[in-house]
C-alpha cells in the first residue's frame, strides 16, 4: 500500500488506523522509492504507529536492463522490497534479472496487466518457474482495474510450488478493502493458504522475509 510520501492520498498513520479498524495483525507500507527522499524518516513515521505493527517496505521500478532504480545497498534497511515494473518493453527478461537481486521479496504486477487496455506480452510460465527457484513471492494485485495476477497464472504458480503475495495495492484508506478482490482471484486459482504469504502471522512473514 502507498501513503503521502509517495502518490498515496492519505498518512501512513491513517493507513493503518483503518487497517486497525478491519482487524488487521499488521501492514506493509510499500511507498514508491523515487518520492522518498528521507528514508530515516520514512523509518521514523513507521515507528511512531501504535494501533498496529507496519512493516516500513518499498516498491522500485525495474529498469530497461533489469536493474533496480534503486542501489542494492540502499534497499538493505527496508522490511521488504516489492520489485515492479512501470513501463513497456522486454517485459520477461527484466522481470527474471530483477529476481537476481538480492533484496527483493516480491514481483509487483507481474503482467502489467491493465483491464480495458491492450494486455502486455508477457511468458509468464518462465517468470513464475524464475520466481519458484528464486524463492520470489508474485503479487496478486487486488487493484479491481489490475486483478494481476489473474486466476490461471495463480493456478500454475501454485502448481510450480511459488509463493503469492495478495496484496491492495492501496492509495487510500478505502481501498484497503479491495484486497478482496484479490483473494476471491487467488480462490479461483486453487491457491489455499500456505501458498499466500500475507496469510502468515506476523512473525512468520518476517521469518520468511529473512530467510
Amino acid at each position: 500500500m502507498h501513503s503521502l510520501f509517495s502518490d498515496g492520498i492519505d498518512s501512513m498513520e491513517q493507513m493503518a488506523e483503518y487497517a486497525s479498524v478491519l482487524g488487521r495483525e499488521y501492514i506493509a507500507i510499500t511507498d514508491h522509492a523515487r518520492y522518498i527522499d528521507d528514508p530515516d524518516a520514512y523509518f521514523r513515521a513507521a515507528e511512531r504507529i501504535e494501533e498496529i505493527d507496519v512493516l516500513a517496505g518499498v516498491e522500485v521500478s525495474i529498469l530497461h536492463d533489469g536493474s533496480l532504480e534503486v542501489p542494492d545497498g540502499a534497499l538493505k534497511d527496508f522490511d521488504l522490497v516489492i520489485a515492479s515494473i512501470h513501463d513497456p518493453g522486454n517485459l520477461t527478461e527484466r522481470l527474471l534479472a530483477a529476481m537476481d537481486h538480492d533484496p527483493v521479496s516480491i514481483i509487483g504486477h507481474p503482467t502489467g496487466r491493465v483491464l480495458g487496455s491492450p494486455e502486455p506480452v508477457v511468458d509468464i510460465e518462465r517468470v513464475i518457474e524464475g520466481a519458484a527457484e528464486a524463492g520470489v513471492a508474485l503479487e496478486v494485485n487486488s487493484n479491481p482495474l489490475r486483478l494481476d495476477l489473474r486466476d490461471t497464472h495463480v493456478k500454475m504458480a501454485v502448481d510450480m510450488g511459488c509463493k503469492i503475495a495478495i496484496n491492495s495495492d492501496a492509495h487510500s484508506r478505502g481501498a484497503l478493502e479491495n484486497i478482496s478482490w484479490g483473494v476471491i482471484t487467488a480462490r479461483r486459482g486453487w491457491a489455499e493458504a500456505g501458498d499466500v504469504l500475507n496469510t502468515m502471522g506476523l512473525r512468520g512473514f518476517m521469518k520468511w522475509l529473512r530467510r
